[in-house]
């Protein structure tokens, strides 16, 4: 039976490090969801300003993009998709009537898929260096 030497253990264990660092953010995924957004119009805010609850009477929809949607694992630099084209994105105005029943525009709607990355790894206190970083030292969330 052969005992491996102090040299030869220190070696393996520097080793070990090195690629530990150079793995800074080796295991991580892309999440690629619909994300809807509603912004109210200056008319909407003024006639919910006089008391007056804005009615939406119709809606127009633009034709709406299939979008690949899913996720997709980083492991040691190789990317798994995990996707299907299933999600849809699309903009849409919401109509509504003013105190004089003139037809006006109260929404605005747009409906697109977002793709964030997460990653966990031995270098992710380095992540707040990238603008809109969220997280911790061990995983965090990076903008898309």
């Amino acid at each position: 039976m052969r005992l491996a030497s102090p040299h030869a253990t220190f070696e393996s264990s520097l080793l070990i490090t090195a690629l530990g660092l150079c793995l800074s953010g080796c295991v991580g995924a892309i999440v690629a969801l619909p994300e809807k957004t509603t912004l109210r119009t200056d008319e909407y805010k003024a006639l919910s300003a006089r008391s007056l609850t804005p009615a939406i009477t119709r809606t127009a929809q633009s034709a709406p993009t299939r979008e690949w949607c899913g996720i997709t694992v980083w492991a040691l630099i190789i990317p798994v998709p995990l996707k299907l084209p299933v999600c849809s994105s699309y903009s849409e105005q919401s109509f509504g009537n003013d105190e004089s029943g003139n037809e006006i525009v109260l929404l605005y709607s747009k409906q697109t898929v977002t793709a964030p990355f997460h990653a966990c790894g031995p270098l992710m206190m380095l992540g707040p260096i990238v603008h809109g970083y969220q997280g911790n030292a061990l995983c965090g969330v990076f903008p898309d």
